[in-house]
């Protein structure tokens, strides 16, 4: 047998990149973008080219861009395979190359198919998030996280592929219908309970005023829940540990999406979530009953109640929890909050095993109150 030879790889440099966060950035977007060798290639959906593509793809071509525009339709039943397919077959049939750069512009579906096409188009191109719900803006479109859905379950099939910047342009969020305003809030309500009391007591005390759209109020939130996505993908960018926390509400949330074949919306799935796996940290001694309560009590102001669980079967949604990404040695791991703020942890792991009866009686805890 002969010997083994090992192949000595250096370590991989440090990276950073930009996220920002205001007004108006669409007007100037061309200045963000990296060096162009020959195509800037705009990826939405159909609604969002509409609103803000065809007019991205006119003033990008005005700067002396090739310009290629590519759509498909809007829905998270379109993040999948073919959607993937077809817009790198596109890619080809217009000569792209590896120079060109993606401009992911739209929600959290087209950021993550979008990303993905960019992890692997000719290995790997750049790409720039811009988000324009709020729900991208302060998550999927920060952290590198590309996937798309396949029969068997949600995001399990991706890459982790950094942007080389975002632009969050809170303009965007004019047109966004209020359920999608919600949609986002909770994602931002997520983030706050893993990690920043203070931001809870932010949104507690202004959620009126953001749900009216107050612009700068709506900033606000943004930054604070991207503040903590950006340090918590610092410490762990590939989701080894930490990151874990970020997945809290989404055990259940990703079994409710699919078990709805993608009608309900994320948050407002991850809303359910939070209900359901803050009981269950409850029943487990490590959230006080007043505490659970607030969380139900905020998502009520959002018309999110425990009712809405209702609608589930209740071994239908443990069958779907089998498939999450968490689970280890056949055991699905919960992230559980300790107090408001805080994520439970133990020797350096942030999702734990809950056995399925745990499950069940948080469930009717929850559905009989």
């Amino acid at each position: 047998m002969l010997n083994p030879i090992t192949v000595h790889l250096p370590k991989q440099p440090a990276y950073s990149y930009p996220i920002h966060i205001g007004a108006k950035f669409l007007e100037n977007i061309h200045s963000y973008l990296p060096k162009v060798g020959s195509t800037a290639v705009i990826i939405t959906d159909d609604t969002v080219k509409a609103l803000y593509a065809l007019s991205l793809h006119q003033s990008l071509s005005k700067a002396g861009h090739k310009t290629l525009l590519l759509s498909f339709p809007a829905g998270e039943v379109f993040k999948n395979g073919q959607t993937k397919s077809w817009l790198e077959g596109e890619m080809f049939a217009e000569a792209c190359d590896r120079d060109s750069v993606i401009l992911a512009m739209g929600g959290g579906v087209v950021g993550d198919v979008a990303g993905f096409v960019a992890a692997t188009y000719m290995r790997g191109i750049d790409y720039i998030q811009v988000p324009t719900t709020l729900l991208a803006m302060l998550d999927s479109s920060v952290g590198g996280k590309t996937s798309i859905n396949t029969p068997q379950g949600k995001n399990l099939i991706g890459a982790f592929w950094q942007p080389k910047a975002v632009i969050a342009d809170i303009a965007c969020l004019n047109t966004l219908p209020q359920e999608h305003l919600i949609n986002g809030l909770v994602e931002a309500f997520k983030m706050y309970l893993t990690s920043d009391v203070k931001s809870l007591e932010f949104l507690d005390q202004n959620l009126e005023r953001i749900l009216a759209r107050d612009e700068v109020l709506l900033s606000d939130v943004v930054h604070r829940a991207v503040s903590i996505k950006a340090s918590v993908v610092e410490k762990d960018e590939k989701d080894n540990s930490l990151r874990a926390i970020l997945n809290l509400g989404h055990t259940i949330g990703h079994a409710l999406e699919k078990l709805s074949e993608y009608k309900l919306l994320h948050g407002y799935a991850v809303a359910l979530g939070l209900l359901l796996e803050a009981k269950i940290a409850e029943r487990r001694g490590y959230l006080q009953a007043q505490q659970y309560l607030f969380i139900k009590t905020l998502l009520q102001r959002l018309n999110i109640s425990t009712s809405d669980l209702k609608k589930f079967d209740l071994e239908a949604i443990i069958q779907k929890t089998k498939l999450d990404k968490k689970k280890r040695d056949e055991k699905v791991h919960y992230v559980l909050l300790n107090g408001l703020g805080s994520v439970y942890e133990t020797e350096n792991r942030f999702a734990h095993v809950v056995d399925d009866e745990t499950v069940r009686r948080a469930f009717d805890e929850v559905v009989k109150k």
